[in-house]
């Protein structure tokens, strides 16, 4: 009697966790969209067409701002940022450059600069924003442009042949790209504004530094909302992921075909299987057919080293099925399936689109599956071999060492034979972290599925889906 009152006590605790996650994400979701300035989407009739987010205020606009994203940004990126003006009183349009976003163009710098100058004529902005390649725009067009106010936030180096800046602020992060801090000295006329504790797009989400630039603008930093935007967006993912471990609880384990592999093991296959890719991609990037912007290196390095991989699992004579009966294996990948909408969907769509890009625009959908079909092997290698290296931190010391090993194969193949994909280099922190995040959230789908192949196409599709979703079609 004392197993089942626990068995009951457990599962009463599972529903009051998952009711007032729920309730909490979608008061998370409420108050958002209360904070969350009047906004629409449409198009600027340039050649091509410019996606934008035009923000209005409550009160009657003084000004109107455009604001520029970085290379492999997007408009919605600048979301936080924008908010803030418009808390203002700022008319505000942000705008999607060719390949980024919703653009269904593909990128180059000379479109980039030819779309924004037409953006430009059509709005003629009282205040222009750009951060990183955005203000390096910018920073070309006001050769050509007159600009009544420029805001250039971690500037890229870009030629300025003695261009004369008036009204302008330049702002740069104490961990910013070095070229940037090498680069925003050197511009003559500008308020330059240094600020310690932050990273190349710290001034974008930071509430302090989106203050300071407000107030620079002479603006009433006191309007301001961005605190309590993050906070509910926090509170937001927070439940979100909550209710996800509450709707996938861990279950016994079951049999699986495949024998326990060391942590040696694993780690000189991915060793080898890093070292066949690099040779690989020296001659051909097999993947470069996708078209983005360097990320299609990554994405041929990981397919090729995921077929290394499951090579040396044939090689061992290991299964790569479980012994789950058909029943269950259907079962199994429509959680996985499940399980990776609800990821897509609820910490992506619902959640994550205040922060980034997350939906697919025309020439996106067939990347997602390409990218998640190449993908598969090495998350299968992940589930068969990885998740059975070792139990408990073992297993995610070898998780996260296989990650940054990976990482450094990409890094290295990009600097000694791939440099045109240099600009990756940039992303390869970001990338790893997202790497770290999704080899727990797979944790615990494969933990419920109990099939390593079911857990490798959650793994699979949640990345193909993000992947297609931010990078930078060319």
């Amino acid at each position: 009697m004392s197993g089942i009152r626990l068995l009951a006590d457990r599962l009463r605790l599972r529903l009051l966790v998952g009711v007032v996650s729920a309730a909490l994400f979608v008061l998370g979701f409420y108050e958002t969209a209360m904070l969350q300035p009047g906004r629409e989407k449409g198009l600027l009739p340039t050649d091509p067409p410019t996606p934008y987010i035009h923000y209005f205020p409550n009160i009657e606009p003084h000004r109107r701002a455009l604001v520029v994203h970085g290379l492999d940004s997007n408009k919605e990126f600048m979301q936080i940022f924008c908010s803030a003006l418009a808390d203002d009183g700022l008319e505000v349009y942000a705008v999607d450059l060719p390949g980024h976003g919703d653009s269904t163009a593909a990128f180059n710098g000379v479109l980039a600069r030819s779309t924004l100058e037409q953006a430009v004529s059509y709005l003629n902005p009282d205040i222009a924003v750009g951060h990183s390649m955005g203000a390096a725009l910018l920073i070309d067009l006001a050769h050509d442009v007159k600009f009544r106010t420029l805001i250039l936030m971690s500037p890229v180096p870009t030629q300025v042949n003695g261009l004369e800046f008036e009204h302008t602020l330049v702002t740069t992060e104490g961990w910013d790209i070095p070229a940037v801090n090498t680069f925003a000295p050197q511009l003559e006329g500008v308020d330059l504004r240094k600020f310690e504790w932050g990273m190349h797009s710290s001034a974008l989400v930071y509430p302090s530094q989106i203050r300071e630039i407000v107030n620079w603008l002479e603006g009433d930093s006191d309007r301001l909302r961005t605190v309590a935007r993050l906070v509910w967006l926090g509170v937001m993912f927070a439940s979100a992921i909550a209710l996800a471990i509450v709707v996938f609880p861990r279950r016994l384990p079951a049999s699986d075909a495949a024998a326990a592999f060391s942590p040696t093991e694993v780690f000189v296959s991915f060793v080898i299987a890093g070292g066949i890719s690099l040779i690989v991609q020296r001659f051909v990037v097999v993947l470069r057919w996708i078209r983005l912007y360097a990320t299609d290196y990554m994405m041929s390095f990981l397919f090729v080293a995921g077929l290394v991989l499951l090579t040396s699992l044939a090689l061992r004579k290991e299964s790569i099925a479980s012994r789950s009966k058909a029943a269950d294996i259907s079962g199994a990948f429509a959680k996985a399936v499940g399980a990776a909408a609800y990821v897509i969907v609820v910490l992506g769509l619902l959640t994550g689109s205040h922060l980034i890009h997350m939906t697919l625009s025309d020439g996106r959908w067939w990347r997602f599956i390409v990218i998640a079909a190449a993908s598969f092997p090495l998350f299968l290698f992940d589930e068969i071999a990885v998740r059975r290296a070792g139990n408990g931190w073992r297993n995610v010391a070898m998780g996260v060492a296989t990650r940054a090993l990976l990482v450094a194969w990409i890094a290295t193949g990009i600097l000694i034979f791939n440099r045109e994909s240099a600009f990756l280099l940039l992303l390869l922190g970001l990338i790893l972290l997202f790497w770290i995040g999704l080899w727990f959230f797979t944790a615990l789908v494969r933990r419920n599925v109990q099939n390593p192949a079911a857990a490798a196409l959650f793994a699979a599709l949640v990345q193909g889906w993000m992947f297609a979703a931010w990078f930078v079609t060319i």
